[in-house]
């Protein structure tokens, strides 16, 4: 006999009793109790929206600490895929017409059957339960560089609710009675432009030169569909940098080497919203004519350049006096603690454990320490651990003040630990180097595997 199918609101029941009951490696780690309520002045709003735009999941994030062995997944994982799912239970409560993923609803083009296990159960089917129609646009990191490569973005394509794009199109979509043209772009890979200029071009022309010819012919044909366009609100889904958008709460804004990215002059200056995925720091770009620009950013903090950065999703009402609204969503605490050890200090310990949080229960912790000469043998490790011990996740990242380090100092055969302290010996003030220690952790696991 066939099991009845639970309902939406049941699978969230089971899924909150799920989430409640994983358990951790070490009874030293036990996982948060978060609920999937949002904050209360965020769960329902008085005018209901008619679209939730989300962007950035990535989920089948790798993180090499809390894996939870009988999903090969780890806890901090489970952040993302819960405020994916309160974003979900949002657009059902408040009975929107359209949920959009806004591109790297996965962190690959494909990702482990668990994860897009999840994402069916607990955020497919309960959108397609309560008829909310569903885009899924493909991002840098979920875009297949060949066309003709199937990914695990697309094995939702089978259900009646769902879109997923990978191509340049125009949508349409009728709301309380009005219509809505909508122009996407999913993320178009630097070599699929120069693919799509190869015959056009000559052998001459510079890869600087090939890429302003695509931001003009694209730019024109954006201009040219939005112009004809004959709709009561017009709107621009794309998955891109914009020049000029800051990346991070405490970063100034800088370029994305070798992409293909917007300007401001690509953008119609005669839509209502231009809303881009990409970028994870949620802003307002401004206004070119009447097209506000803004991005909602990711649904929680990827790496520690993004510790300060609130996070959430867009809830759009297109007919009200109020086009958006910002929707934050709970993040993990993420404190960086720099310490300065120098020679001579006579508690090196007790300095580490006054600078650490009394309550550092289920906060990811990096503690990054500078140390004169003769310190680091005076440190006792023990008892710091001791004082961390509850924290979800912390690092303790020791450097020498004087001496230049080109090599890990740890007698230690884990690959992991060796990576992370080369690259903290050699590029601690380097701005890419969260992004090398996400990159190179993922290789290493790669290879392990």
């Amino acid at each position: 006999m066939n099991e009845k199918n639970p309902s939406s609101t049941e699978r969230m029941l089971q899924l909150d009793q799920f989430l409640s009951e994983q358990r951790p490696l070490t009874s030293e780690n036990a996982p948060s109790k978060i609920s999937l309520k949002l904050k209360p002045n965020n769960s329902k709003l008085q005018v209901n929206p008619a679209i939730v735009v989300v962007a950035d999941v990535h989920a089948g994030l790798n993180f090499n600490f809390r894996i939870n062995p009988d999903t090969g997944i780890a806890d901090r994982a489970l952040d993302f895929h819960k405020n994916l799912v309160k974003a979900t239970q949002f657009a059902i409560n408040n009975q929107s017409k359209l949920f959009v993923i806004l591109g790297d609803l996965f962190e690959r083009t494909h990702v482990a059957p668990t994860n897009r296990e999840w994402i069916r159960r607990d955020i497919i089917e309960p959108l397609g339960e309560a008829n909310v129609e569903t885009w899924l646009i493909a991002g840098n990191h979920d875009q297949p560089k060949s066309s003709a490569r199937a990914t695990s973005l697309q094995d939702f394509r089978g259900y009646p609710h769902v879109n997923v794009y990978t191509n340049p199109t125009e949508e349409y979509i009728e709301i309380e009675g009005k219509t809505i043209g909508v122009l996407i772009v999913p993320y178009i890979h630097p070599e699929q432009i120069l693919k799509s200029m190869k015959n056009t071009q000559s052998q001459q022309t510079s890869l600087e030169q090939q890429y302003r010819i695509g931001q003009v012919l694209l730019q024109k044909q954006l201009i040219d569909k939005a112009n004809a366009m004959k709709t009561d609100f017009k709107m621009l889904f794309a998955h891109f940098y914009i020049e000029g958008a800051k990346l991070r709460a405490t970063r100034y804004p800088m370029a994305l080497p070798n992409e293909f990215q917007f300007n401001r002059e690509m953008i119609p200056n005669n839509l209502d919203l231009a809303i881009f995925g990409h970028v994870h720091l949620h802003q307002v770009i401004g206004k070119r004519g009447s097209t506000e620009i803004i991005y909602p950013g990711s649904i929680e903090r990827i790496d520690w350049g993004e510790k300060d950065d609130k996070k959430g999703f867009l809830a759009i009402s297109p007919f009200t006096h109020k086009k958006w609204q910002f929707i934050e969503l709970p993040t993990r605490d993420m404190i960086h603690i720099p310490i300065h050890l120098p020679t001579g200090i006579e508690d090196p310990t007790s300095e580490i454990l006054s600078k650490i949080p009394q309550d550092p229960i289920d906060k990811m912790i990096r503690l990054d320490i500078q140390v004169g000469d003769g310190v680091r043998q005076r440190i006792q490790e023990i008892r710091i651990e001791e004082k961390l011990r509850n924290a979800f996740h912390y690092e303790t990242r020791i450097t020498n003040l004087h001496t230049d380090k080109i090599a890990p100092i740890s007698h230690t055969m884990d690959p992991f630990k060796l990576f992370v302290e080369f690259v903290e010996l050699n590029y601690q003030k380097h701005p890419k180097k969260d992004k090398m220690l996400q990159i190179g952790r993922q290789t290493i696991e790669e290879a392990l595997q």
